[in-house]
């Protein structure tokens, strides 16, 4: 599934533009350690946390992550922002909690790959 997609399903708001075109999602690890998100961070896995910091981003994008979703409608900082922006990385907030947001997100994937051939 792509990262519009899911944020539209979501209602999130993307934040920083995509300039590689569409991103494929195929999982999503969510948390609040760095060491556990730098751990699962792929550039089909999405990273959803409360970690509003620019140096999660910066970890992210050495790591090849494509996206980060922030939850609870967190407002980044200006750091944050131009980070994700030069790295490529695809900032994007959910207006939900956690267990909203990977509740709705694990939804729609597996309404994704149920509808797609095997």
């Amino acid at each position: 599934m792509t990262l519009d997609s899911l944020a539209k399903a979501l209602g999130a708001r993307i934040l920083t533009a995509d300039g590689g075109g569409p991103r494929a999602i195929e999982r999503v690890y969510a948390g609040d350690r760095m060491s556990d998100l730098l751990n699962h961070a792929s550039p089909t896995t999405l990273i959803a946390t409360n970690l509003a910091t620019a140096q999660l981003v910066r970890a992210v994008a050495l790591l090849d992550g494509s996206a980060v979703c922030l939850l609870n409608a967190i407002v980044p900082g200006p750091e944050l922002l131009r980070a994700a922006a030069n790295s490529g990385t695809v900032l994007m907030v959910s207006p939900f909690d956690m267990f909203e947001t990977c509740g709705r997100l694990y939804d729609c994937l597996r309404r994704e790959r149920s509808a797609s051939p095997s």
